[in-house]
């Protein structure tokens, strides 16, 4: 598990543990998880330090990982950064460091969990590699922009992916779409300050600010809960894991999850804006 220290990465390792499987947790600092580590066994759980920018990092934890345990079933690529703020309020620097985390970080990860999996598992094992995407990669959502963009690249690098990996390696590879889900993130302390043109009363970032805090505190899907559905993903035969593959791709199985669609998601800002504001297609939900 990638991204581990808190949100979705923090919640699945949680998740792994109660169901009495083996997680090797991976976060920039592994002192985070000072508490799970005093409460389970190393047989169980190995924290390890992992930025996943650092390339020769994400080799060694798969190193480590096999040293430890002989094998990876699972990769749960998440690790993550999420920034609120209008397209032209992010300095550039920031941006780029967005997709070092989130696309190039991800890819990374990915090229390690998929030599792994071929090379290293026991011969025809083969294995699952989980992309946490994002809902919103797969439309513009205003503040969100440059995040957008890095989940819509990992969504198309996953659909290559996917397509390039030979059937007779045996890998599988799901990519979750979570909707908006309550998560330590969500707060009016995430929203950068506005760039200067979103003090106008009819741009879309600032009637998306005026609804922000009654958003956040609305009947978002709790993180638990999403987690139990991906998990339950993970734990599918072949069978099952067919009935939600993607057209014309059949190593690959998309999952939206969270709220019920983006549309609802929309809705949901629009009524506590007064107005519709996007219109979307409906998603399929696990």
């Amino acid at each position: 598990v990638t991204g581990s220290s808190t949100g979705f990465g923090r919640a699945m390792v949680e998740e792994v543990l109660r169901n009495g499987e083996i997680a090797v947790a991976t976060l920039r600092k592994p002192s985070v998880f000072d508490d799970l580590a005093a409460k389970y066994p190393h047989t169980q759980l190995l924290v390890l330090p992992l930025d996943v920018t650092n390339e020769g990092q994400v080799r060694s934890v798969f190193v480590q990982a096999k040293d430890a345990f002989g094998r990876v079933d699972v990769v749960y690529n998440n690790a993550a950064q999420l920034l609120f703020q209008e397209l032209e309020g992010v300095p550039m620097d920031r941006a780029r460091a967005l997709m070092d985390v989130n696309f190039w970080g991800a890819v990374s990860v990915s090229f390690e969990a998929v030599k792994f999996f071929r090379e290293v598992n026991p011969k025809d094992a083969g294995g699952m590699l989980v992309q946490v995407s994002s809902m919103v990669g797969t439309t513009g959502v205003p503040l969100l922009g440059f995040y957008n963009t890095t989940k819509a690249a990992l969504d198309s690098f996953t659909e290559v992916l996917a397509q390039e990996v030979l059937p007779a390696w045996n890998i599988r590879l799901v990519n979750v779409h979570p909707g908006w889900t309550r998560t330590p993130i969500l707060s009016s302390d995430m929203l950068e300050p506005p760039a200067l043109y979103a003090s106008e009363p009819t741009a879309a970032t600032t009637k998306r600010r005026a609804g922000w805090d009654a958003f956040v505190k609305s009947d978002l899907t709790d993180i638990e809960t999403v987690t139990k559905r991906i998990w339950s993903v993970t734990r599918m035969d072949d069978e099952d894991l067919r009935k939600g593959v993607q057209e014309g791709i059949p190593g690959l199985v998309n999952m939206y999850t969270g709220m019920d669609s983006l549309e609802c998601m929309h809705a949901k800002i629009g009524r506590l804006h007064g107005e519709m504001m996007w219109n979307t297609k409906v998603h399929y939900e696990y």
